[in-house]
């Protein structure tokens, strides 16, 4: 869909720069001034020859710093950086920046991280201008060079927002001798019409000259977050965690270490120990230490306090995951987060979102300034509807102590909240612009003798501060559709959030075994069957991102005073989940939308979603048959097969995987023979899936065939009845309860509808007891006979180094507009990059009361509630084993 709102120059000043005044009357400038820009302006774009870009930017460039009657920016200067790449490398060329005075890049190469506001020039015409004035409606132009620009454009705001921490980006763009402003967020882009500043510069001028004055929050920089300066103390603190520790701990699956910490002996030739403050494990002996700040804004806070009855050795990974994050040239932070802003300290994202527009991730291996412990920090924008809850209220309830809380495996939150009252205003500004709309038609109907029902009215006011919220609409009647559902297209309303997770896990990537990946799956999905049995907890996103390894240390010590190892694998990123209401049995529950746009990873949906959604919501059946893309997802990439391409609903039609030329798709061990266990197990949960589409094939058909219009829900999301049995975490797991395990159901449907056995099937998905017990029986040692898992039988990763998931975005909008869906809660990046380095956890703590923003966009959804607990018995053992190519002109 379109990110792009077109407006009037006056409405971006009164609108989005929430100025009293116009900007020619807010920021006046010298008569003289302005005659001397329209002259030389004059004089470029007079000549025969029309100026190519690198001349309108030169020549604006020198306008912009000129210090002739008073000068135009007093604070900050522009320059020229259209023929070098960045000095942090970055291929990405922008034309040109304004800068902090301080901050100008001395060689015309971009500095991402001082950058301000960006330019980007083109000569005269329309061929490069990406916008289209004639159809405000769809201001998006769509010829392919028109397409390149915006492209670019969107590039650069991406890699400036990568570099910076961002509420909004400020832009220009010039084309010859016109140029709009643009201002992006995470939910779009506001952009102005095309004005001629060669015929009347001072509108220009006066923004630019309005743009240096304001401060850096006014900007768009978010002020929980401080730029580290190179040689203050918290810096020098990254850089000596960074260190290798000799203590430090393999994550490797079974590894043995020493089962407590052992601090390393000091070096007898060394003359200079290091001070007790550039390692927390010197305070081994003492409960608290405290440490007094040196008076520096950006240093750690006054207070330090570490705790020493836990154990202080981390995981090599972790800490070199962290050192990676420290590369020249990349800006280090120091970021608030909670109530209470406590200070973690970031470089580099280990991952980001490769999506400029959405909740915008990023993920970064963070140190935790109070307690000197390695953490994983989670900076995104959330959905910001009523009903939808941040994800860390969803960990805490996982979390909350029960009978069943050790089985769940979730992310350990450790602080979170949303940051300030940061919201996105483009699309706050779109539900405006839509209330407006409505206001005019209800006139137009009261002319015409018309009485419609009272609506809503003007939201946002002019003159207000960027960062008040007091003039963004309050929430509405829960009831009732909120003006947002008919703006078109539908802007996602999002606030800014951060949460700090206590462990740094490991991608599904770091299995060595595909043993392995059934064991760390099977976690996942029970962690998933208790979140809904328990908590009526839909997660809603199952993805291959989504599933991550937590690395721990056994409870048991060996003769040899040893641990081990162990791998979790950790269900994480539950900000898309969704509490079911309960239903009687006489009606389906009702769920009714909280977001207007679909939500979840698209490439791992259940087909039967992807092609109904509008219809049905996600159910059980849905999130099992994305855990099956997920397991075979991970199969192709990393284990041995004879798949070359297949599309997944012909699987779900057929009951098995086919490759080209029709072979049927195996797994294989090492030695080249079928993976007999993983093969059973494919064919095992494919029957059950084929036997689903069979079902509602035949419901389908019976519908029409007596009403006509298509069918209401046969799967809408029900609360199980049926108590969880006690053998739900034991080995030999029982099975559906039909006649055949492996094979594929064969008995085809009759005029009566499918077979016994294959509702039987389709039914087993109703719940998670019978695809946990085809994953738990597979991996079963104390089978008969035992089944038979081969060693290290991953290869190498199938997915390129190069892979860049935006390029699927052509086949997902496609897929979007031929189901007639948008496509939202997700930051379309597909499979997760090679080696992802992913984080899990949450918060044992009672009251993460966070103060409200202050507003919502209006949605339906039941709160979260009171759970309905069901019992299950045990744990299950492990065996011990940018820019893109420029469009020029």
């Amino acid at each position: 869909m379109g990110h792009t709102i077109l407006i009037d120059f006056s409405e971006f000043e009164t609108h989005v720069l929430r100025l009293k005044s116009s900007l020619v009357n807010l920021a006046p400038l010298p008569d003289k001034l302005v005659n001397s820009c329209r002259l030389d302006f004059g004089m470029l774009f007079g000549a025969n020859d029309p100026p190519n870009e690198d001349a309108i930017a030169k020549r604006f460039i020198k306008i912009l710093n000129t210090k002739y009657y008073g000068g135009l920016l007093q604070k900050h200067k522009a320059a020229f950086t259209g023929n070098r790449s960045a000095i942090d490398g970055t291929k990405s060329k922008v034309d040109a920046g304004i800068y902090p005075t301080e901050h100008v890049p001395p060689h015309g190469q971009a500095n991402w991280t001082h950058i301000r506001l960006f330019i980007e020039f083109k000569r005269q015409g329309t061929s490069l201008d990406p916008f289209d004035d004639l159809d405000p409606d769809d201001p998006e132009a769509h010829a392919q060079s028109r397409q390149a620009v915006r492209e670019q454009i969107t590039d650069y705001a991406l890699s400036l927002r990568d570099r910076q921490n961002r509420t909004c980006i400020f832009a220009l763009f010039v084309i010859g001798p016109e140029f709009r402003a643009m201002r992006f967020d995470q939910s779009g882009i506001i952009v102005t019409k095309k004005q001629n500043y060669a015929a009347d510069p001072r509108p220009l001028l006066s923004f630019l000259a309005w743009f240096d004055s304001l401060s850096a929050e006014q900007q768009g920089l978010d002020p929980t977050a401080t730029l580290l300066k190179e040689g203050s103390r918290a810096y020098k603190l990254m850089s000596d965690f960074a260190l290798p520790n000799p203590t430090d701990m393999e994550h490797k699956e079974n590894t043995a270490v020493p089962a407590s910490y052992v601090p390393p002996q000091p070096d007898a030739s060394s003359s200079t120990p290091k001070a007790a403050t550039q390692h927390p494990y010197s305070t081994r002996q003492q409960k608290k230490i405290t440490i007094t700040g040196d008076g520096d804004a950006e240093s750690y806070p006054d207070v330090t306090e570490i705790d020493t009855d836990e154990d202080p050795r981390v995981f090599r990974c972790v800490r070199e995951k962290f050192a990676e994050s420290l590369k020249h040239g990349w800006p280090r932070y120091k970021l608030e987060v909670g109530a209470e802003k406590r200070a973690f300290l970031v470089g580099k994202p280990v991952w980001t979102s490769s999506w400029l527009f959405g909740r915008g991730t990023r993920g970064y291996v963070a140190l935790d300034v109070k307690r000197r412990r390695f953490v994983f920090l989670k900076d995104c924008w959330r959905p910001y509807y009523v009903g939808v809850e941040p994800e860390g209220v969803y960990l805490e309830l996982l979390t909350t102590p029960g009978p069943n809380t050790a089985d769940i495996c979730v992310p350990e939150v450790v602080v979170h909240g949303d940051v300030e009252d940061q919201v996105a205003l483009t699309a706050q500004f779109a539900n405006y612009r839509a209330a407006q709309a409505k206001e005019a038609e209800r006139a137009r109907e009261a002319a015409e003798n018309v009485h419609p029902e009272s609506g809503p009215t003007s939201i946002l006011a002019p003159g207000t501060a960027l960062t008040d919220s007091s003039s963004l609409p309050q929430r509405a009647d829960s009831e009732k559709p909120s003006s947002e559902y008919n703006a078109d297209p539908p802007y996602r309303h999002l606030t800014h959030y951060c949460i700090i997770l206590k462990d740094v896990c490991l991608p599904f990537t770091e299995i060595e075994s595909s043993r392995q990946l059934v064991d760390l799956l099977y976690d996942c999905v029970v962690t998933h069957s208790l979140a809904y049995s328990e908590h009526q907890l839909l997660h809603r996103d199952v993805s291959a991102g989504n599933v991550i390894i937590r690395p721990k240390l056994s409870s048991d010590i060996d003769e040899d005073s040893m641990r081990v190892v162990t791998w979790d694998g950790v269900l994480t990123d539950w900000e898309l989940a969704k509490v079911v209401p309960t239903s009687d049995k006489s009606e389906n529950p009702r769920q009714t939308p909280r977001q207007p746009e679909r939500t979840g990873t698209w490439q791992f949906m259940s087909v039967a979603y992807v092609r109904n959604h509008l219809n049905l919501p996600v159910s059980v059946a849905d999130e099992l048959e994305s855990f099956f893309h997920v397991l075979l997802f991970y199969a192709v990439r990393l284990l041995r097969h004879n798949l070359k391409i297949e599309a997944k609903s012909r699987a779900m039609r057929h009951g098995f995987i086919a490759a080209e030329d029709g072979e049927r798709v195996e797994s294989a061990d090492p030695a080249g023979n079928p993976h007999v266990e993983l093969n059973a197990m494919f064919d095992a949960l494919l029957s059950r899936f084929k036997a689903r589409y069979e079902v509602l094939s035949w419901e389908l058909r019976k519908s029409r065939a007596e009403s006509g219009p298509s069918p209401t829900s046969t799967e809408a999301v029900q609360q199980d009845d049926s108590p969880v049995p006690s053998c739900i975490r034991k080995r030999r797991r029982q099975q559906a309860d039909v006649p055949t395990l492996l094979g594929r159901p064969s008995t085809a449907s009759t005029a009566v509808g499918p077979s016994e056995l294959v509702r039987a099937l389709a039914k087993s998905l109703e719940d998670h007891q019978d695809f946990l017990a085809v994953l738990e029986n597979a991996v079963d040692r104390d089978g008969d006979p035992a089944p038979v898992w081969p060693k290290g039988d991953v290869v190498q990763d199938r997915l390129p180094d190069t892979y860049d998931p935006r390029l699927l975005l052509s086949l997902m909008n496609k897929m979007c507009t031929a189901s007639g869906l948008t496509t939202a809660g997700e930051d379309h990046d597909g499979a997760p990059p090679r080696k992802k380095m992913r984080t899990d956890l949450s918060e044992p703590r009672s009251g993460a009361s966070m103060p409200p923003p202050a507003v919502r966009a209006q949605t339906v959804d039941t709160p979260v509630g009171a759970s309905s607990a069901r019992p299950t018995n045990g744990r299950k053992c492990r065996a011990q084993e940018k820019g893109k190519g420029r469009a020029r002109g």
